[in-house]
């Protein structure tokens, strides 16, 4: 990289060690006054990355795709702010910001980033990737190719990360939504400071827009569905999922492997009254789920749970999902589930999906069943499914069809 120096620009209730942001994600204690979302907490200078080495870092990430020559050099922060967990009490969260470099001012949107599912004990963190050893999916690369076509990006870790009591907030459409929209306040106000303005010169759009892969499209479009409410200043133009599971009742019914990090954040969430994985998930996988997936990243995990749910779930639990029968033999999950799913509110947010035809862990008919729902509740979308595109590529091979997109949607 082109410096190691680290620089606390607002040290503000911020500890660092060498530069670093120690701060957890600790809630406000009783009777003090409650935070304001996306307030910042610190903001960590780490350092300035080349258009060269931009360009560089993503060629694991590329691969064969198409991608696009980096326009500007990138300023990479740790920055750490307020957000509101998926009860509505105020917790920290920390994120990476990329910020583009320009020798002349111009003005950039801001794009808040979510990964796709990574674990939910806190080694998972995505900031904490380090795709030489043990890839998560290149995201360092992609956020800087980003920053590089001129765009203010920022990739939080979920809530629920950097706190060891406590695990992510795994598929919570609030915890997901909320932190989304404090990503962009937060990006915004870092990018809105005199001292950075004068050392980046990229003046944030009044644009701005939020984006994701797999789990992560899921809370690009959650941040659409709570706009309104919780953040009604953001001018949110566009979202864009990468492989989306928006529906969680499908992942759930799709995909063996990520059953069981959904059951235990919801039991977290919900309560034990209310989510009994002892019901749903066969006795081998049950009793050693709190173990398992919080010591189990996903490139272990993957390996571990079967993507058959036939041999995951009891027989009971697997022919009702199987069979659309929830609402009847499992209420209270059906009800949670559907609580869950993002994007079908009627926000009117235009959407971009891309979707892999080789994808096995959301199916092409349901992609394109959930493309159709949220066209019918009069959302414009735009929907690309790539030939031969496996569920971890839709990244890199969406990556220009989403720079149009962004640009298509600043010039209306």
């Amino acid at each position: 990289m082109t410096s190691s120096l680290r620089r606390v620009l607002f040290p503000v209730l911020a500890l660092t060690v060498l530069g670093t942001s120690v701060v957890h994600a600790q809630r406000v204690a009783p009777g003090h006054q409650p935070p304001v979302p996306g307030a910042l907490l610190s903001v960590v200078f780490e350092e300035r990355v080349t258009p060269q080495q931009i360009d560089s870092e993503g060629i694991p990430l590329f691969e064969w795709f198409p991608t696009l020559d980096p326009l500007y050099a990138a300023d990479v922060y740790r920055v750490v702010f307020w957000t509101t967990d998926a009860d509505g009490s105020p917790i920290r969260a920390s994120a990476s910001l990329y910020l583009p470099v320009s020798p002349q001012p111009v003005l950039a949107p801001v794009l808040a980033f979510g990964s796709g599912t990574t674990g939910l004990g806190n080694e998972c963190a995505p900031s904490l990737e380090r795709p030489e050893i043990r890839r998560l999916g290149w995201y360092r690369a992609n956020m800087l190719a980003y920053a590089g076509q001129g765009i203010i990006t920022i990739f939080p870790d979920y809530t629920g990360f950097d706190d060891p009591r406590m695990s992510q907030r795994y598929f919570s459409k609030y915890a997901e939504g909320y932190l989304m929209l404090d990503s962009i306040r937060a990006a915004r106000a870092v990018a809105s400071s005199m001292r950075v303005m004068t050392r980046t010169r990229a003046f944030p759009d009044p644009k701005s827009f939020t984006a994701g892969y797999s789990q992560g499209g899921h809370a690009a479009l959650a941040a659409a569905d709570l706009l309104g409410e919780y953040a009604p200043e953001i001018d949110l133009v566009g979202a864009i999922g990468f492989g989306s599971t928006n529906s969680v009742e499908t992942l759930m019914r799709e995909a063996g492997y990520y059953p069981p990090s959904i059951l235990y954040a919801y039991q977290q969430i919900y309560g034990a009254d209310l989510v009994r994985p002892a019901e749903i998930l066969q006795p081998r996988w049950a009793l050693t789920l709190e173990f398992d997936v919080l010591t189990k990243c996903v490139y272990d995990f993957q390996r571990y749970y079967p993507l058959d749910i036939r041999d995951l779930y009891t027989e009971r639990f697997y022919e009702a999902i199987s069979d659309r029968r929830l609402d009847r033999e499992f209420p209270e999950i059906k009800r949670i589930l559907d609580e869950n799913e993002s994007g079908l509110s009627g926000h009117g947010v235009p959407t971009l999906m891309i979707q892999g035809s080789a994808d096995i862990i959301v199916s092409n008919e349901a992609q394109r069943e959930y493309v159709g729902r949220l066209r019918a509740t009069g959302v414009e979308v735009e929907y690309h499914e790539l030939d031969g595109v496996l569920h971890r590529q839709t990244r890199p091979a969406g990556f220009v069809h989403s720079v149009v997109f962004i640009r298509g949607l600043i010039a209306r």
